[in-house]
């Protein structure tokens, strides 16, 4: 999400009141087909507003249509004021009726370009499972916590399930346990009413740092001006496994869960 986030904010100062003049598409399937129709029924669009929802990026088009992108494993939106050169894995090229652009480059094809014709945002199909957001007010400890009590999956599976929270992925979630202290095979029902509220209060640190930092760079995130983020500097627990916690000295540990690595300290997160 933070990586996400960035990439919203810069393109709301770049391209909000522009209107599209050409698409072009490499005609390859990423997460699933381009729509036949997604180049005709973009251009002549404005771009009102630039949302992100979790993961999700959607603008906001006049006349009334919203337009859809996931990055995926491996996308990446990028920002040209004068154009550019179409290099490899670039699926969709967006040029402005002021001769700038954007390219959407993604090597695995994992990511989403869609367009839906509907009346407000909560209508988007993609956005009608996804949980809170982990900025959002209603993300709360009461909230949280009766989530928590009704639930026997582990505390680590259960936040990068977007149903729950939306945005949250495997960097913030280990980042965060280590800040509330908790350790990733905790089982939800066991998390007592302070530790879901300190819970709470890691996610938001954790994320407001990360967009601060301009997101966690390690191989594939640049944001849309080819710019590296920061955050990967800072990490406290992340892919530090066999180095020492820089609160109590202990050696960080990597366990698996499910498909996914977990990193943690053994003495703070017991």
């Amino acid at each position: 999400m933070p990586e996400v986030e960035t990439i919203a904010r810069k393109l709301r100062r770049a391209i909000v009141g522009k209107t599209v003049a050409t698409v072009w598409l490499s005609g390859l399937p990423l997460r699933r087909p381009v729509s036949k129709d997604f180049a005709t029924s973009l251009v002549g669009k404005t771009i009102r507003r630039v949302h992100r929802r979790g993961k999700y990026l959607v603008a906001e088009l006049e006349p009334r249509a919203y337009w859809v992108i996931h990055l995926g494993m491996s996308g990446r939106i990028f920002y040209f004021a004068y154009g550019s050169d179409v290099p490899k894995h670039t699926h969709a090229r967006i040029c402005f009726v002021d001769s700038s652009e954007l390219q959407y480059r993604d090597h695995r094809r994992f990511g989403l370009l869609v367009l839906h014709r509907v009346g407000r945002m909560s209508m988007i199909p993609e956005l009608k499972t996804i949980g809170r957001d982990p900025l959002s007010p209603g993300l709360n400890a009461a909230w949280l916590q009766s989530l928590l009590s009704v639930c026997r999956q582990e505390v680590k599976a259960f936040l990068l399930d977007q149903r729950k929270i939306a945005g949250l992925g495997n960097i913030y979630v280990c980042e965060a346990l280590f800040r509330a202290r908790i350790h990733p095979k905790r089982r939800c029902n066991t998390l007592a009413m302070e530790e879901t509220a300190a819970l709470v209060r890691a996610i938001r640190k954790t994320i407001r740092l990360a967009v601060k930092r301009r997101g966690t760079s390690f191989s594939d995130f640049m944001d849309s001006d080819g710019e590296l983020g920061d955050n990967q500097y800072f990490l406290k627990v992340f892919q530090m496994d066999g180095k020492r916690c820089r609160r109590c000295r202990t050696v960080i540990q990597r366990l698996r869960q499910g498909n996914r690595s977990s990193f943690f300290c053994p003495c703070c997160q017991r």
